[in-house]
């Protein structure tokens, strides 16, 4: 006989001995009806009990998280008793770990206003809800919290923090915090290479690997993500390959997904193609969507038309639908100048009713983030930020900057072309971080969800030299640290 048709015979009995109102058996009840997913009899079960203990609450809360029905979930969490850690670091935990970042800190803010004191998992809960949104002024403001608790050395908070700081740009905050800790496993190694990694700084994610290797802290398949990653982020060939090959033989660890898309990427962006769809075609699986999109990505880098319509038939033939697939081969016929072929893509596009990702920018200001589109005109400062688009426009110039109007993949004239590269989203978000934060203060962080354009990049090096200010933009592959006319990425990305 199933548990679930058990369950109810058990709990008729319990009735009939009168003992359904201890909190210990209906506590097992409610526990026992959730494993059967009997929503309504968990709920019986849980308001037959007279004295209801933290456990009975939280056996309850659980359920209704994992059900998925998040409105009863809070409905509980209010009616609950709200002097425990336990229901806080749940539910911010589960809404971290829901993509819903914004909600988890607003309920830890609401958990200190109710005096009740967090523990190591609510911060890390808290930390890595900061980083799902890159909100470093509030990730630091916990930060300061955690220092005077006794979890500043605590490796699980500690991980948290890393994790954090590395995404929202503060690579080097984070391995302050990684080279404070008491001890650091396998987890602490991992986000510092990754970390290093996404910041395109591979040579310092390699010696981080070369120290991880003197320790008795063994390296995992996070850990080859992260290393591959460096490699193939820094154009580390020879390095990548033999990684690759000493992940197998010297550490028994099979090559995954991640691992044969990092060595696709290395081997395309470097203009290998022909040998990384050789790699693909070799894998010992059914090649992922990954590995594709990766190789797709080299060839409109280095207008190889014929692989990359190779890619894209592969790519859709498993996702017909596949927005970003559409897109990147248009970019693809673009820079060949074969318009009739976007037109095509293009229609084609429509007809499937898919829409381009609009480019999108975002700057945060004293805790409010604000947003740009291309040539956004919506912003309520926006004379001042056109105003100093102009300043620099004119002060590039006067540094010998040429706009690159290969950049602008439309079929327009090229003074049109160079008005449309000034005003991208990622130079309107930071005239405006120019305008509002003082010279002299922290780096201006911003984050695009597309990958900079070159003419973009170049601005931004030469703005960081004139301006005397350092600037970190994320793009959807990596971060870009500006600093006195250089980017960290030594302009490979």
């Amino acid at each position: 006989m199933e548990w679930a048709e058990l369950t109810p015979s058990i709990h008729s009995s319990i009735c009939k001995l009168g003992h359904e109102s201890n909190a210990f058996v209906g506590t097992a009840l409610v526990d026992s009806y959730s494993v059967s997913g009997l929503v309504d009899c968990a709920r019986r079960a849980f308001d037959g009990i007279l004295c209801k203990d933290m456990v009975s609450w939280t056996g309850l809360l659980e359920f209704y998280v994992k059900s998925g029905d998040s409105g009863d979930a809070s409905r509980i969490f209010q009616e609950m008793p709200k002097d425990d850690v336990v229901p806080w670091s749940f539910m911010i935990a589960r809404r971290a770990q829901s993509n819903m970042g914004k909600e988890a800190v607003e309920l830890f803010v609401q958990m200190r206003q109710a005096m009740v004191t967090p523990n190591q998992y609510t911060f890390a809960s808290v930390m890595q809800a900061c980083a799902s949104i890159e909100a470093v002024e509030l990730g630091t403001q916990v930060h300061c919290h955690v220092l005077k608790t006794t979890y500043d050395k605590n490796t699980v908070v500690g991980n948290a923090l890393i994790d954090m700081y590395a995404k929202c740009g503060s690579i080097k905050d984070a391995r302050l915090v990684f080279n404070g800790l008491t001890k650091n496993d396998e987890v602490s190694w991992n986000a510092m290479i990754s970390g290093y990694s996404m910041h395109g700084l591979g040579g310092e994610a390699l010696k981080v690997f070369d120290m991880m290797q003197e320790t008795d802290v063994r390296p995992n398949q996070m850990t080859f993500v992260g290393v591959l990653s460096a490699c193939s982020n820094g154009g580390l060939l020879s390095k990548g390959e033999a990684y690759f090959k000493s992940m197998i033989h010297d550490h028994g660890i099979e090559p995954c997904v991640e691992h044969y898309s990092c060595m696709v990427w290395l081997l395309g962006r470097l203009g290998h193609l022909d040998r990384a769809l050789k790699l693909i075609k070799e894998m010992p699986f059914e090649p992922s969507l990954m590995a594709w999109r990766a190789l797709l990505g080299a060839c409109v880098i280095h207008n190889d038309v014929e692989i990359g319509k190779l890619c894209a038939k592969h790519i859709l033939e498993i996702d017909p639908q596949d927005e970003s697939t559409h897109v990147l081969l248009s970019n693809m016929y673009a820079r060949t100048r074969r318009w009739a072929n976007v037109a095509t893509v293009r229609r084609s596009m429509k007809t499937k009713g898919l829409n381009k990702e609009p480019g999108l920018s975002w700057i945060e200001n004293q805790g409010t983030v604000h947003y740009f589109t291309v040539d956004d005109a919506s912003h309520p400062d926006k004379k001042m930020i056109y105003g100093m688009l102009e300043w620099l426009n004119m002060k590039t110039r006067q540094e010998s900057y040429s706009p690159d109007r290969n950049a602008v993949l439309r079929d327009i004239e090229d003074d049109q072309k160079e008005r449309h590269l000034w005003v991208h989203s990622e130079r309107l978000a930071l005239a405006f971080g120019l305008i509002k934060t003082p010279s002299g203060s922290s780096p201006i962080r911003i984050i695009k969800n597309l990958r900079i354009c070159a003419d973009c990049h170049a601005v931004m090096k030469l703005i960081s030299k004139i301006v005397k200010r350092d600037i970190i933009v994320r793009d959807m592959n990596r971060f870009h640290h500006f600093e006195n006319g250089l980017c960290s990425c030594g302009d490979y990305w």
